[in-house]
C-alpha cells in the first residue's frame, strides 16, 4: 500500500540526512495509520510494516537509540521512529538508488532509470 502527498517540510533541515529523517518520520506515521485502518476493516490483515529508505545515514539514525550532538537539534517528534523500530512496529530496509521507484515522483529521470520505473508502475516487474 502506498499513500503519498507532496508538501514542504514544516521544519528546516541542516543536512540531507536530517531531511530524509523527517520525511521518513512522516512516511512511518502514514504507514502505521494505514496498518491500523486496514486491521480495523479486517482484523490482522497487516502484520509487518516495511518502509524503504535510500539514505543509509537516515537508516542508522533511525536505529540508533543514543542521541548525539549532531542530532540533538532535530525536533523530538521525529524520533518516535526509533521507538517504532525497537518495538518492532516497523522495519526500515535499504533500497538502492537504482531500484528506488519513488524517484519517478521526485526527479527527472534518464534512460534506464525511467524504463525501470515505467515497467514497475505498469506491473511488468516487482520490487
Amino acid at each position: 500500500v502506498h499513500g503519498g502527498s507532496s508538501r514542504m517540510q514544516p521544519t528546516v533541515a541542516l543536512s540531507s540526512v536530517e531531511a530524509e529523517y523527517m520525511a521518513l518520520s512522516t512516511a512511518v506515521q502514514e504507514a502505521l495509520y494505514l496498518k491500523r485502518l486496514l486491521n480495523e476493516i479486517e482484523s490482522d490483515v497487516v502484520s509487518d510494516v516495511r518502509v524503504l529508505c535510500d539514505n543509509q545515514g537516515c537508516m542508522k539514525l533511525s536505529k540508533d537509540p543514543i542521541f548525539r550532538n549532531r542530532t540533538k537539534h532535530i525536533d523530538i517528534r521525529h524520533h518516535f521512529i526509533r521507538e517504532c523500530v525497537v518495538n518492532k512496529e516497523i522495519q526500515i530496509e535499504y533500497v538502492s538508488t537504482e531500484k528506488n521507484v519513488a524517484d519517478c515522483l521526485t526527479k527527472q529521470l534518464q534512460g534506464r532509470k525511467f524504463e525501470f520505473c515505467r515497467d514497475f508502475v505498469l506491473g511488468l516487474i516487482s520490487q
